[in-house]
């Protein structure tokens, strides 16, 4: 589901940064990768899969350390609930941030500045990502990261590269906030309260993993997808 939304995040970017096609399909590879990125706090994640449980291991130390650093009362008193009921209260917070956002977008933009093989690097690792949807294709995630290497290098610069990453990894934010779970996404601003205040988007009225949250997300993936059919007509 956030694969879809992801890739499907660019195609705005074909119309408002004036970018062609083929960059645009590259573009939607590598967001479609980095839309996964957020969930590294989860140990059952498609990106905890991709990358390993060491790594999901320091994400989430990471966001512990972060919330604890910076939670007030209100903040605390939340945490305390969500362990008393059982769940993981470090879940869905620094990594499901807009500031994250923009920092997985400011490293891309530089590690593509620096160099061509930086570049190529970032684009094949946001391909990668998206392994474990495809186990038993393994050989075409291959195939499509060299693909999209090859391509990012030709067709993108560290701007759109910035942009790719950015727009990815932030589809996941606000898609997780359209659930009744929320994020916290404006953090570290200061909401009633709270650092770690939840935003809901649409009022908490859709639950994670229901129809009402993937239907949608097949719908604008579709939706986005024909429209880049025909932006290239």
């Amino acid at each position: 589901m956030h694969a879809a939304i992801g890739a499907s995040a660019p195609v705005g970017l074909v119309v408002t940064q004036h970018v062609s096609i083929l960059q645009g399909a590259t573009m939607a590879a590598i967001s479609a990768g980095f839309a996964l990125m957020p969930d590294l706090d989860h140990p059952n994640a498609c990106a905890t899969k991709a990358l390993g449980k060491p790594v999901h291991k320091v994400v989430h130390s990471l966001c512990r350390m972060t919330v604890k650093s910076t939670a007030l009362g209100r903040d605390r008193n939340y945490i305390r609930y969500k362990q008393i009921r059982g769940q993981d209260p470090y879940h869905r917070t620094l990594t499901h941030t807009l500031l994250a956002s923009v920092a997985m977008g400011v490293i891309a933009y530089v590690l593509t500045y620096v160099s061509l093989v930086a570049c190529a690097a970032v684009a094949a690792f946001g391909v990668f990502m998206l392994w474990p949807l495809y186990r038993k294709t393994i050989s075409l995630v291959v195939v499509a990261a060299a693909a999209t290497a090859f391509g990012s290098v030709v067709y993108l610069n560290p701007w759109l590269m910035g942009l790719a990453v950015m727009v990815g990894y932030a589809s996941h934010v606000v898609a997780d906030g359209c659930t009744a779970a929320g994020v916290p996404a404006l953090w570290p601003l200061k909401i009633q309260g709270k650092r770690w205040w939840n935003i809901r988007l649409l009022g908490g009225v859709v639950a994670s993993g229901s129809l009402e949250e993937k239907g949608p997300a097949v719908g604008v993936a579709m939706a986005s997808n024909a429209l880049l059919v025909l932006l290239s007509l």
